[in-house]
């Protein structure tokens, strides 16, 4: 399927994928739609031309896209805004440290925010008549759902938005989503639109994996610590389940001389997007990341 068969977008190649090409018809029509697809196959696009359809076609309306993490908020943004078809609508975000956020004079149509920042907007009396216009939304990461931390706060925002607004189309996007069908009846009790659940394992490129165990926990940091610079020269990400944890192997890896960086939510934004860049440089030097789960959720990071 070409991109010029969906008029209202054109991404920056020439044809849709299979994944993409059991998508792309729902998207201009009023249906909600769950995607499954395996990492890489393009699931962004779809989110994009559903905004683009609805942003020319409806002058009034806005769309939000809601994530897990500022540095996923972050990333959407920086790219949006170098999407002449997109950021023609104006772009906001909405994090606990962004600097361009949402106003109620709907200048900005085109909205990215976190889930406990959208959450927090439903809640709010102030924020009613917004949500109203809101004609899409889309939650990528969606099998967050199930997290025992974070998914009792994206199910409830879904179903107080829907409660206020349910002529909205609802977009769910995951890698990793087990009960696709279940998901889309959920869905479509909550705003008795039709659903459309599309599952698909196509991928691009092969994935390679490898899965590193230790129960002891100095065990565990000194393993993640020989893995990290036994391939000192390649792009390596070592995710912590804490920050304690994250800067005892930062720490350790620093101390051969090796350069590293340690990324958390209590770094602030300015120095977090540093060391993104300097990952993301093949010349920086820094090819060492120490993560907590703010790298975890759909960044694409050393490209």
């Amino acid at each position: 399927m070409k991109v010029s068969d969906f008029p209202y977008y054109h991404p920056p190649f020439p044809a849709y994928n299979k994944a993409q090409v059991a998508v792309i018809p729902y998207l201009d029509k009023d249906v909600n739609v769950v995607v499954s697809f395996p990492t890489a196959a393009g699931k962004t696009v779809v989110a994009e031309c559903a905004f683009a359809y609805l942003l020319k076609t409806d002058p009034n309306c806005s769309v939000a896209y809601v994530c897990p993490s500022r540095a996923l908020a972050d990333e959407r943004v920086k790219d949006w805004y170098g999407n002449s078809q997109l950021s023609q609508y104006g772009i906001a975000q909405e994090t606990s440290d962004s600097d361009n956020r949402m106003t109620n004079d709907y200048s900005k149509r085109l909205i990215v925010a976190t889930i406990e920042a959208f959450d927090a907007k439903t809640r709010s009396a102030a924020w009613q008549s917004w949500i109203k216009r809101l004609k899409c939304v889309t939650f990528d990461e969606s099998h967050l759902l199930g997290d025992k931390s974070r998914g009792g706060a994206l199910e409830a925002a879904i179903m107080r938005f829907t409660a206020l607004n349910s002529d909205s189309k609802l977009i769910l996007l995951s890698a990793t989503m087990s009960n696709t069908l279940e998901l889309a009846k959920w869905i479509k009790s909550l705003n008795g639109k039709a659903t459309k659940a599309i599952v698909s394992n196509w991928r691009p490129t092969k994935i390679i994996t490898q899965h590193h165990l230790v129960a002891d926990s100095r065990e565990r940091d000194a393993k993640a610590v020989e893995l990290a610079l036994r391939d000192k020269d390649s792009k390596t990400i070592v995710f912590v389940h804490s920050k304690r944890v994250g800067l005892d192997i930062a720490k350790r890896i620093k101390s051969t001389g090796i350069r590293v960086a340690f990324h958390c939510a209590s770094v602030p934004r300015i120095r977090r997007v540093k060391m993104e860049k300097a990952f993301d440089s093949r010349a920086s030097g820094l090819n060492i990341l120490v993560s907590t789960s703010t790298l975890a959720a759909g960044i694409n990071l050393a490209k």
